[in-house]
């Protein structure tokens, strides 16, 4: 079951529709690992009791049907780059107290 739940967290990822950063990057590394077909994918799969071929034919009809597929606005957010400067770190110390 925690194998099958891998698959499954996988899938939920792969197919996020919004736009907060970090979850775009879980579904562009979930959307990568179904499409690679690796050892890895494999492994999961045989621990899962599937099928990896099934598992990778489904992936594959998936995408073609636009269920696994980065927006453009959502591959705009990936690929963000902040051209504002960092704020300016504080130099001074500062005690923990409890």
């Amino acid at each position: 079951m925690l194998w099958q739940a891998v698959i499954a967290q996988a899938i939920t990822d792969a197919t996020y529709n919004g736009l907060r950063k970090n979850y775009l990057e879980c579904k562009r590394l979930a959307i990568s690992w179904f499409s690679r077909y690796s050892s890895d994918f494999k492994a999961t799969c045989n621990y899962a009791d599937v099928d990896p071929k099934y598992a990778y034919q489904k992936f594959q009809k998936a995408t073609k049907e636009g269920t696994f597929q980065i927006t453009s606005q959502q591959d705009k957010i990936l690929h963000y780059v902040n051209i504002f400067k960092p704020r300016k770190k504080y130099k001074k110390k500062f005690k923990l107290r409890f």
